[in-house]
């Protein structure tokens, strides 16, 4: 019998079988560059690649990790046959330390690996090499001098040098319980960088961190640190000069709370910073316009060496609430919030205006008095005494001051008023007070101030300061001892950001005194 062959149907005929595609996808743990030589420290290496076939099915992973340089040497592979995972997968191999150690005898080496898949039958190309560098190595304990005379809140450089063993990549060191910090190591194994110690007695820790990552021995050193100095009236930049406080939103300034730093002679920095630009911390969606409308005075309201921030609401929605802030690195952290009603007088009146009296009333808690206008149209106005007391936004019950206003009548409500803290005789500072009617321009000066919370009682020495200043204008006041020659001055912020030192000099029971002008603009725009 003769059996004739024909050809069938395509779909009867054998199926092709296809060679996998090379593997794609090419990763480590750690993460490394695959063209680059990343460094990566003792410890596993896992390698990942996808894998995938035309014709589906289990795929079987070869690795395959050799030495980059010298004899190419091949340190570790896997077994195709029991390295498998479906097609479309991503195939895992663990080179294990012990066998990274090994072939790197103690030294940082460079090796190589490429993966290819196969289906039992054929097998697919090769992968792309990758390459990464181990690293065996861990650095000596690190020589650390001893950090030179320091103080809180300042600045002070650290110098170290590598010790024994390889060289370090970095150093990590950190500051009491502060947060770890990572710097570069030079060419030599040494790096100088500086902390900010925060308490009396400060403890470093460094440690030396190979490229890979590996830590060394660590080494602590223990330094002191004396207290600062107290930051003179208004200086809010740490550099012992005053600076100049502006509310936005007003006077032709973007809204915000700007910072001018002063240089000492009644000029200030024409682009000033916007400590406000994150709002004042009352919602989650803070604006440079929470400011609006508010007073901004500073002192040292939680009695540490740093000039703070009191920011107060006298009218509006939260007229009568406030805060005090923190300076830190152009922008505040609140302290403590002024709760509603705290500040009311037995009238049930929220003070209009609100001036740091430093120890006006003589009272040792270290928290500055605050000295108010309040008052209304039915009970009259005066000056009213918030003794600091307790801590930090704490205050002691209103007590109303008898003082008559400078031309002997109590229309406080038409005065405006501004403090500066300057040396006294004895040591120590007091309180001077401007006061400016802005009806009829009068500048009075009222110096050692002093309050009786027991009588009301205002006691001063008063001096004329200049007639017919300023009158009728549109202006917010901001004394300080300006120029720094223990006589109180006066900046004022007017109509397009217009500022005015005016340093005063010549103070005299006879007559006026002598007023220097310095002048310039401030330029919010942009910011």
């Amino acid at each position: 019998m003769t059996v004739l062959a024909t050809a069938g149907p395509a779909g009867a005929a054998a199926r092709a079988d296809h060679a996998p595609a090379v593997p794609t996808a090419l990763s480590t743990s750690p993460a490394t560059a695959c063209a680059a030589d990343t460094a990566v420290g003792d410890g596993d290496v896992t390698l990942y690649a996808a894998l995938s076939d035309p014709d589906g099915g289990t795929l079987g992973a070869a690795f395959e990790v050799t030495r980059h340089a010298g004899d190419h040497a091949l340190i570790a592979s896997s077994d195709r046959k029991t390295l498998t995972v479906p097609s479309g997968s991503t195939a895992v191999y663990k080179v294990p330390r012990a066998t990274l150690e090994t072939a790197a005898a103690g030294k940082i080496t460079e090796f190589d690996w490429k993966v290819r898949a196969s289906d039992g039958t054929r097998a697919g190309g090769w992968s792309t090499t990758c390459h990464f560098s181990f690293d065996p190595t861990r650095p000596g304990t690190p020589v650390v001098a001893q950090p030179g005379p320091a103080t809180i809140g300042k600045p002070v450089t650290v110098t170290v040098t590598a010790g024994s063993g390889s060289l370090p990549a970095t150093y990590s060191y950190q500051l009491n319980s502060g947060a770890p910090v990572v710097v570069a190591a030079d060419a030599s194994g040494g790096a100088t960088f500086t902390v900010i110690p925060t308490q009396p007695e400060n403890t470093l820790t460094v440690t030396g961190v190979s490229p890979g990552g590996n830590f060394g021995d660590a080494t602590n050193v223990m330094f002191g640190a004396a207290q600062p100095q107290a930051a003179p009236d208004g200086d809010l930049t740490g550099d012992g000069v005053p600076d100049l406080l502006a509310v936005g939103g007003r006077d032709g300034l973007a809204s915000g709370l700007w910072l001018a730093a002063g240089t000492g002679d009644g000029h200030v920095a024409a682009k000033p910073t916007d400590i406000g630009a994150a709002g004042d911390g009352s919602s989650t969606t803070g604006s440079p316009s929470d400011f609006d409308g508010t007073i901004a005075i500073t002192g040292h309201f939680a009695d540490e060496p740093e000039q703070d921030v009191l920011v107060y609401h006298p009218s509006g929605p939260r007229a009568g609430t406030g805060a005090v802030y923190k300076v830190n690195g152009g922008g505040l952290s609140n302290i403590v919030d002024l709760s509603s009603g705290m500040l009311q007088d037995a009238n049930g009146d929220n003070p209009t205006q609100l001036v740091n009296a430093g120890s006006v009333s003589g009272g040792t808690s270290g928290f500055p008095d605050l000295i108010g206008v309040s008052g209304d149209s039915t009970h009259g106005y005066g000056l009213t005494l918030y003794q600091g007391s307790g801590g930090a936004g704490m205050f002691g019950w209103p007590v109303p001051l008898t003082a008559a206003t400078p031309d002997g009548t109590h229309d406080w409500d038409q005065w405006t008023i501004a403090t500066a803290q300057v040396p006294a005789s004895g040591g120590g500072s007091s309180t001077a007070m401007f006061l400016w009617r802005k009806s009829t321009g009068e500048l009075d000066l009222w110096e050692n101030l002093s309050a009786d919370p027991d009588t009301g009682a205002l006691t001063h020495t008063s001096y004329s300061v200049a007639t017919g200043w300023n009158t009728g204008a549109d202006l917010d006041l901001d004394a300080a001892d300006i120029n720094g020659d223990g006589v109180p001055d006066l900046w004022t912020v007017g109509a397009g950001g217009a500022v005015t030192a005016n340093l005063v000099s010549g103070l005299s029971a006879a007559g006026p005194a002598v007023l220097t002008r310095v002048t310039g603009t401030l330029d919010t725009s942009g910011q």
